[in-house]
């Protein structure tokens, strides 16, 4: 995989935390395909993840680009309780390693991640940390997500849970 692909699926995984704690999400939104799924699986014990979201409990599952969409109009139209108000977030995104098995038409984006989540009604800070598992897609004119997988180190959860928190 050459360097220029490899800086360009980097920066898009740089981008979508950004868009995120910005709260642009029609960006957000923008960076992912049509058919992608966005996947935080539970633990089964202290080693193993669930590996099927159609038979094991998940945190989160959303197979297509519009239910992310629902899930944002939920949360900029005060539908969603766990987003009122809109919690304030920082995420940082490092130890970022991109491959490619097929010349850049899809690129595998492994990364550490850790989010930090103002919630206003409790004046706190709640923070999540785990692993991304992002693969990206070629459409053409740019990479879009096929498939984010967000692994919780911390599955504990003291707080609820919303896409954008994590």
């Amino acid at each position: 995989m050459n360097l220029e692909l490899r800086l360009q699926a980097c920066d898009l995984v740089s981008r979508e935390a950004q868009y995120l704690d910005q709260q642009h999400w029609q960006e957000w939104l923008a960076l992912y395909a049509a058919d992608a799924v966005l996947w935080v699986p539970t633990w089964k014990d202290e080693t193993e993840l669930t590996s099927d979201p159609m038979t094991e409990l998940s945190f989160i599952y959303l197979e297509g680009r519009a239910f992310l969409e629902e899930r944002v109009q939920r949360v900029i139209s005060g539908r969603a309780i766990s987003s009122v108000p809109i919690p304030r977030t920082t995420h940082v995104v490092g130890g970022t390693l991109a491959h490619s098995d097929d010349d850049g038409a899809t690129v595998t984006v492994d990364s550490a991640w850790s989010s930090h989540v103002y919630l206003h009604k409790d004046a706190g800070f709640v923070s999540y940390a785990g692993r991304y598992e992002h693969i990206l897609r070629w459409d053409g004119s740019g990479y879009r997500i096929a498939r984010k997988k967000i692994i919780l180190t911390n599955d504990f959860l003291a707080s609820k849970l919303d896409f954008f928190y994590i």
